[in-house]
């Protein structure tokens, strides 16, 4: 057995632990939002501004919170938080332009969704990244128009994520590094994994050996993770 099957093989094992172990439906692959956004875009369907901010504010929503603390709003059959969609009035932009910042907050903190870095994330959302998001929009005809062009150019989606990560970039989204602009693209149905600090460190030397590094480089998940998926035939995002 050569390296990358026995890591297949470790991945098979942990994946059926875990479907063993994670018997509510909200928490397994079948049921979450980013597997209904993958089928959705692998099957040409389109995705409007109000989902693109939907998917930002999810992928804020990832980070520094226990994902328990949303579970009770999640609707099985499309894997939305519907209080978390209310409280963003179904992602209206021109509605969350006449937001206070700290109004969002507080609606978050409410339902027991904030963390320590939710002012500073809505801040960015009402201040900066819906309008940039508006502006792609009205100048492409359409978000993803203007994504696909960086990713037919680089399918394996490093250049848009760059893009939309590096602090030099005119179209930065502010309050959003490597992994979190990745959360946001796979809440819009890109097929991506999202290069966290746990999953750069499983990856690594001292875990399943998939690189000579304790932590995995971020950009270098994303090949160590396509190869996997599809020695596994699971989609990336998986």
């Amino acid at each position: 057995m050569n390296h990358v099957d026995s890591i297949v093989q470790a991945i098979k094992q942990m994946d059926g632990y875990l479907h063993d172990q994670l018997q509510e439906k909200k928490k397994q692959w079948e049921h979450i939002f980013i597997q209904f956004q993958n089928t959705k875009r692998k099957s040409g369907g389109t995705f409007s501004i109000h989902d693109h901010i939907r998917a930002m504010v999810y992928s804020f929503l990832s980070s520094g919170v226990s994902w328990e603390r949303m579970e009770s709003g999640i609707d099985l059959t499309t894997g939305r938080i519907l209080s978390i969609d209310e409280v963003f009035h179904q992602y209206d932009p021109e509605y969350l332009l006449q937001c206070r910042p700290e109004e969002l907050r507080d609606q978050v903190k409410h339902l027991g969704c904030a963390s320590q870095y939710t002012l500073k994330q809505m801040t960015a959302l009402v201040g900066t990244n819906i309008g940039k998001l508006q502006q792609l929009d009205e100048q492409y005809g359409g978000i993803d128009v203007y994504y696909h062009q960086l990713t037919d150019k680089d399918p394996s989606l490093k250049t848009l994520v760059r893009t939309l990560s590096t602090p030099k970039s005119k179209d930065k989204m502010a309050q959003m590094g490597v992994a979190l602009v990745c959360e946001y693209l796979r809440n819009v149905g890109y097929d991506i994994p999202k290069p966290d600090r746990h999953v750069r460190r499983i990856l690594g030397s001292e875990r399943l050996g998939c690189s000579e590094h304790k932590i995995v480089p971020e950009f270098d998940v994303f090949d160590i993770i396509a190869e996997l998926a599809k020695e596994l035939g699971k989609p990336a995002a998986e």
